[in-house]
C-alpha cells in the first residue's frame, strides 16, 4: 500500500511539473464521531480535530485528480460481552485517498466542486491495545474554493470517508488473545466533517476560457 501511493504520488507531480496544473491544499478540521454494531457489543470513535494536505492535478478545465491524505487522534471505545473485549484507547486514523473532482467556475477566482475518492483507513492504538487495522475507503468531498490572487486561496469543504466491509468480513481488534469481532454491515463507521485552509496553484493560469 505505501509503495502504491508513493508511486501515485509521484505520478501526479511529475504531471504536474510538466503540464503546470497542480494546486496544493493544506487544511485543519474536525469530524464528528459514530457508533458501529459489532458482534455481542458496539464500538465508538469519538469526533476530533483532524489535519492534512492534498496535491491536484487539473486534467482538463472542469476536472482534477486529487491525492488526499487526512490524520485524526481519537478516543475509539469497542465492548463485546460475547467476546469478552473491552477496549477504550487512544489510536490514530489515518485516511489515503485518490480519486476526482468536478469543478463548477462561477467566476475567474471561485469554484464549487465535489469529488469521490476510493483508498484506504489505518486505525493504529498510540498504546497497542488493538492490532493495526487497515480497510479499503470510500471518500466523498464537496466545497468550495476562491482565490485571493492567482496563486493563494481559501478552500474549504465537508467530507464524508468510511471504509468498506463486505459482509461476514471482521474488524480485527485484538486486546491480547487475537480475538475477532463479527461486524453486521457492510459499512460500521461512517465519518463526517469539515475541513478548510489555503490553497496555492504552482502555475497561475486563468479561468476564463473554461466551459462547464
Amino acid at each position: 500500500m505505501k509503495k502504491y501511493l508513493l508511486v501515485t504520488t509521484l505520478v501526479i507531480v511529475s504531471l504536474g511539473a510538466y503540464s503546470q496544473n497542480i494546486k496544493i491544499f493544506a487544511h485543519s478540521g474536525y469530524t464528528f464521531g459514530d457508533k458501529f454494531p459489532i458482534y455481542g457489543g458496539s464500538g465508538k470513535i469519538y469526533d476530533g480535530h483532524t489535519f492534512g494536505g492534498s496535491i491536484a492535478y487539473q486534467i482538463s478545465p472542469v476536472y482534477e485528480v486529487e491525492f488526499s491524505y487526512t490524520y485524526q487522534d481519537s478516543r475509539i471505545v469497542v465492548q463485546s460481552v460475547a467476546s469478552n473485549i473491552d477496549i477504550n484507547s487512544i489510536a490514530s486514523i489515518n485516511y489515503f485517498l485518490i480519486g476526482t473532482n468536478r469543478i463548477l467556475p462561477l467566476s475567474e477566482s471561485f469554484d464549487l466542486f465535489a469529488g469521490v475518492k476510493i483508498g484506504a483507513v489505518n486505525y493504529a492504538s498510540k498504546a497497542a491495545d488493538f492490532n493495526n487495522v487497515t480497510k479499503f475507503a470510500v471518500g466523498i468531498n464537496a466545497g468550495m474554493s476562491y482565490f485571493f490572487s492567482p496563486v493563494v486561496g481559501l478552500r474549504v469543504q465537508a467530507n464524508l470517508n468510511f471504509p468498506v466491509i463486505d459482509v461476514g468480513a471482521n474488524l480485527w481488534w485484538s486486546s491480547g488473545g487475537n480475538t475477532s469481532v463479527g461486524v453486521s454491515s457492510y459499512s460500521p463507521i461512517i465519518q463526517f466533517g469539515f475541513a478548510g485552509g489555503l490553497v496555492f496553484k504552482l502555475s497561475p493560469q486563468s479561468n476564463t476560457d473554461r466551459k462547464l
